[in-house]
């Protein structure tokens, strides 16, 4: 099917069939992302899969233009304005599919044309639980404690690209269905897809509906878990822990590279020591290692993890205002620890993935 799909693409003047075979061929390939983008003599289609782009066809300018309008028109956006950044959401009727694909569309005018960005549907490609996540057994079993519990904050770090609104939305799932009837809120930029079970909010952080402004009124709402899509300044960070604090759970993510460096992030934003012992139960931070099939070719993605918990040894060393070498080393001397390496290099030794893998993603990352 995928050749026919290229045929088509590469060949058809029709403009919404070859918009509706991009698409088409994008769920074939498993891809997140597509874009067209404008170059120096036509326009050229790459799909994100695995996390890398992949370019999968060149058209003329006036082709590549024609693709562009045509995905405007579907999210209903200014096609006469050249000028201005838009976004959008396509409900895209595709002939494989039983029900309507909700796409986003991302719109930027370039010095060479307008670039399109559509991102693909979450539900397509992400696990939809805990289970389906492939996390290591030591950081599952600390999230289904987490679970377990009735307050306390759980901090979710990595890179952008990593997988982290992929756990949150797995471990949202796993709340809603093994203890229904709580008030489960979330708050977004953007929502990725619905979660039966969860009050999804999508915020503007540099508009008016900001993290800032929907937690302060979230929490009037009576809620019992709360979603941060990401805790980004002092205040937001003042504000989630003062609801750890007082009897909810939350989890959020946080750029940083490791647990340590998020607890010294923390603690640079001016959130008081004994807060964050009080209110963060973990910090888990994660990758996404491409896995290797049968034949020994890249296909699909894994998760390579690490779990910190907040037990009385790191308490002491955040009380003692502990440099971040002294918090990364505390921490790994936590019974069940594992560097994201040292599991990865496991992941290598049971054929999951390999070395040049490793190294591309963690680098010199422990």
């Amino acid at each position: 099917m995928s050749t026919d799909l290229r045929k088509t693409l590469s060949d058809t003047p029709d403009t919404p069939l070859r918009v509706t075979a991009m698409l088409q061929l994008a769920i074939d390939q498993q891809a997140s992302d597509i874009h067209l983008e404008p170059i120096a003599h036509g326009y050229e289609l790459r799909m994100r899969v695995d996390g890398l782009l992949t370019v999968i066809e060149q058209f003329e300018t006036a082709v590549g233009r024609s693709m562009v309008t045509r995905l405007m028109v579907m999210a209903q956006l200014l096609t006469y304005r050249q000028d201005l950044p838009q976004e959008g959401r396509i409900d895209a009727s595709l002939p494989t599919l039983d029900k309507p694909l909700q796409l986003r569309l991302s719109i930027m005018p370039t010095t060479q044309g307008l670039r399109a960005v559509v991102r693909m549907p979450a539900e397509l490609i992400q696990p939809k639980n805990l289970n389906e996540l492939g996390l290591p057994s030591s950081v599952s079993h600390a999230l289904s404690r987490f679970i377990a519990q009735q307050q306390g904050m759980l901090l979710i770090t990595g890179p952008s690209g990593s997988g982290k609104t992929t756990s949150i939305y797995a471990l949202l799932d796993e709340l809603a269905n093994v203890q229904p009837g709580q008030s489960i809120i979330a708050l977004e930029d953007p929502v990725e897809r619905d979660l039966p079970g969860v009050t999804q909010i999508q915020v503007q952080p540099f508009g008016e509906l900001t993290y800032e402004r929907a937690l302060r009124s979230v929490l009037r709402q009576d809620p019992q878990v709360l979603m941060l899509g990401e805790i980004r300044d002092h205040t937001t960070a003042s504000i989630a822990m003062g609801a750890a604090l007082s009897g909810h759970r939350l989890i959020a993510t946080f750029h940083a590279g490791s647990p340590a460096g998020a607890i010294a992030r923390l603690l640079e934003m001016d959130i008081p020591a004994y807060q964050i012992t009080s209110a963060v139960y973990a910090v888990m931070t994660q990758r996404l290692l491409r896995s290797l099939d049968d034949s020994g070719q890249y296909h699909g993605r894994l998760p390579v993890a690490q779990i910190a918990m907040m037990d009385d040894a790191l308490r002491a060393a955040i009380l003692k205002g502990a440099d971040l070498p002294t918090l990364s080393r505390t921490i790994s001397q936590q019974a069940d620890h594992q560097p994201l390496r040292e599991i990865a290099m496991q992941m290598v030794a049971a054929g999951l993935t390999d070395n040049a893998e490793v190294q591309r993603i963690l680098g010199d990352d422990q």
